[in-house]
Parts: structure tokens; sequence; C-alpha cells
């Protein structure tokens, strides 16, 4: 399965050089295309998304977030971390393992 990553220009170039699918995205139009045609393929079992993008772009993620891949993941952008990236990751692990173990 492929991982990809949605970001700002300027964050993916790292993720590109390990095999990562890179997104860059400039406006809200850009990233409501790139989760669009992640969407549509089936191949993605990852998708990294920076925080300061998943909070402008929620609404989107939502659709991506019920099904069970790709897992979405936020991580923090070069500014400084909201700590939604954490609140994600215990989402994910309570709805794997039933139970927040993340505590």
């Amino acid at each position: 399965m492929k991982i990809a990553i949605i970001s700002s220009p300027d964050i993916i170039l790292g993720f590109k050089a390990v095999g990562v699918e890179p997104h860059g995205i400039s406006s809200l139009e850009e990233g409501r295309q790139a989760i669009t045609a992640i969407r549509q393929n089936e191949d993605y079992g990852i998708v990294i998304i920076t925080e300061d993008w998943a909070q402008k772009l929620s609404v989107e993620l939502d659709v991506l977030e019920v099904a069970t891949l790709p897992a979405v993941i936020r991580i923090p952008a070069s500014a400084e971390s909201t700590g939604e990236g954490l609140r994600n990751l215990k989402k994910i692990v309570e709805r794997a393992v039933g139970s927040d173990i993340l505590k």
C-alpha cells in the first residue's frame, strides 16, 4: 500500500526522498483535490497531513476517517504543535484496541 503526505510544498520534500507520495498544497482547493484523489485511489494505506492543513481541511478528512483505510495521521508542522496529532493518534489506538491505552 502507498503512503501519501499532504502539506505545504516546502515540508513534503524530505518525505518524497523516502518513498512517500507527496501532495504539495498551497490552498484549500488544492487540499480538497488531493484528498479527493487519495479517496478515489484504494492503494493508499496511510495519509500523513500536517496539523495546520488538517484543521483547515477537517470536513474533507472526516470522509477519509470513516473508512478503515487509509489511516489519517496528523503530524506537527514547522510551526508549534496544536496537539491535534496526539489526540488523533489516541483516537486511532482506541478504535483499534477498544480502549484508551495512551492516557
